[in-house]
Formats: C-alpha cells, structure tokens, sequence
C-alpha cells in the first residue's frame, strides 16, 4: 500500500517528461515557453511599450502605496496605547490596504486595456 501511494504521489508531483506529447511541432518556441496570461507572443512595438509601461506603473505605484501605507500603518501602531483598539485599528488599515492595492491593480490594467484598443494599428 505505501509503494502505491508513493507512485502515485511520484506521478503527481514528477510527471514523466520522456512523452512525445511535450513536443508540438504546430507551436513556436514563443509560444511553448510564453508566460501564460501575460502578453500575446507576437506584440508590435507599440503594444510591448503599452505592455511594459504598465508593467512599470504596477511596480512604482504599488511600491509607493506599500511604502507609504505601511509607514503610516506603524505610526498607528505605535501611537494607539490600548491593546484591543491597536489591534483593530491595525487590522481595519491592513483589510484597506487589501483593497485599494486591488483598486489600484485593476486601475492600471484598465487603462493598458484602454491604451490598446484606443491607439491606432493595434
């Protein structure tokens, strides 16, 4: 029974790569090795500089809002004296740090999304 259950979780974890069925020769090397649900394999120019600025925008303004909101978040932390009320106080900036890190996400894809469509010879 454990020489079974190992296979099995051998098999599942280390699947055997020796198959044919890895290899389509119908795909191009773009696109076996491209990031899933991330850029197309063939962008032109201009859509890889929309791609890429928006790429940056995610990295420059979450970092900023990281920073910023985690600086203030710890100022909170050491000013509120009460346990429970610093612990509240905390958890209610952690819940909208959550959401408007996910607001500020969803922004910028949004307008990458509308750089793409808008601009001409896409």
């Amino acid at each position: 029974m454990k020489i079974l259950l190992a296979a099995k979780l051998r098999e599942l974890f280390f699947p055997d790569r020796n198959h044919d069925t890895y290899d389509d020769p119908g795909r191009s090397s773009y696109k076996r090795f491209a990031i899933p649900h991330t850029f197309k394999p063939q962008l032109s120019l201009a859509e890889a500089a929309v791609s890429a600025a928006g790429a940056f925008l995610r990295i420059l303004f979450g970092s900023t809002l990281f920073a910023v909101w985690g600086t203030y978040t710890f100022y909170a932390w050491s000013s509120i004296h009460n346990l429970f009320l610093r612990g509240g106080v905390v958890l209610a900036l952690l819940l909208l740090f959550a959401v408007s890190f996910t607001c500020l996400m969803l922004l910028i894809s949004a307008l990458v999304r509308k750089c793409l469509r808008r601009s001409p010879g896409f």
